[in-house]
């Protein structure tokens, strides 16, 4: 349909076929790429890594105390609960408010009792819409103990990640993000939540339509993002916005650096193409020399084992040129 001088179609026009303009194979490549391309990704988790290293060094002991203890040390309750806490307003507030709330209920149960709503509304005020947030709290906490006879949300442990968010997204208050974020930091699965920050710096990269809203780009991101880098990623980005003039939004940062400079920004777009092919590289052969490493200490731990076996295996007789057995156990009689 062909348009009038003043957008109206009219009927009966005749379509004219545009013969498509060439483009290079390269060019079009990479215009068909689903963005961002897992390059992309490993240029900003690496740039901005330089920037803030404090980030990824914090992401460093939460991996290691979720390796250390089989991802069981943290109460997902206690993550839901301060990851609801932490909705529209500051770390500090929210923090303050997660840290008198433990102060006054140090256990759940209490909290379900009707009377104890003055109680948690007065401990959690700090963080803003105290009374919504209570009601919220105790309702989550009520239901779980009429179904499970506790009100403990641990039990979604033993669950996948769809299963996690079609239970958590029964109760009111838990949205697409808060989900995410528990599903990251309490239960260490490779999640990407989407915030003010993550959403804002997305768009201008062109990673989602400046249309997006956190839900679609949440959806979008966390299927496109590389699982190995979506904590690393997530937190840097969150963290970037609140420093950087060229990402903050309307150009003023929560935090800008203390001695007045501005950060100088490696996700502009002069400086990720001139910068995109090193960094990848260098990354990618770091990664690939880390491997290494680990592959050949577990071939000597592995060679150290059957040295060990075969030190058991030899004490459990007294024949003489007993051939000796690797990867099987003899237990020596008393």
């Amino acid at each position: 349909m062909a348009r009038g001088s003043k957008g109206k179609t009219r009927k009966g026009a005749v379509k004219v076929k545009k013969e498509p303009v060439k483009a290079s194979s390269s060019r079009t490549a990479a215009a068909n790429a689903v963005r961002p391309t897992d390059e992309e990704c490993i240029y900003a988790t690496v740039s901005l890594a330089k920037l803030h290293p404090h980030v990824v060094d914090k992401n460093e002991e939460r991996r290691k105390t979720l390796l250390e203890s089989c991802g069981l040390r943290d109460s997902i309750t206690d993550s839901v609960i301060g990851t609801m806490l932490s909705q529209n307003t500051t770390d500090k507030n929210s923090k303050q408010a997660w840290a008198q709330l433990k102060e006054a209920f140090p256990e759940w149960e209490p909290v379900c009792d009707p009377k104890n709503l003055p109680k948690v509304e007065a401990a959690i005020k700090v963080a803003g819409l105290a009374k919504t947030r209570a009601e919220r709290i105790h309702k989550m906490l009520c239901q779980l103990r009429d179904e499970r006879g506790v009100p403990s949300l641990d039990y979604l442990r033993e669950m996948s990640d769809e299963e996690v968010k079609q239970e958590l997204g029964r109760f009111k208050g838990l949205g697409p993000k808060t989900i995410s974020c528990v599903l990251l930091f309490a239960m260490g699965r490779p999640e990407f939540p989407v915030d003010t920050h993550v959403l804002r710096i997305s768009q201008t990269m062109g990673w989602v339509p400046s249309s997006a809203t956190r839900e679609s780009a949440y959806e979008h991101l966390n299927a496109t993002i590389p699982p190995e880098v979506k904590l690393d990623l997530h937190c840097l980005l969150v963290t970037h916005g609140k420093h950087c003039h060229a990402c903050a939004a309307n150009g003023k940062p929560q935090f800008p650096p203390k001695d007045g400079t501005k950060l100088e920004c490696p996700l502009n777009k002069s400086t990720m193409a001139s910068n995109m092919h090193a960094v990848v590289a260098a990354a990618t052969k770091k990664a690939a020399a880390e491997v290494k490493v680990e592959k050949d200490d577990a071939e000597k731990r592995g060679k150290i084992r059957v040295k060990e076996e075969d030190i058991v295996a030899d004490a459990g007789t007294d024949l003489p040129n007993k051939k000796k057995s690797k990867r099987v156990f003899v237990k020596k009689e008393e």
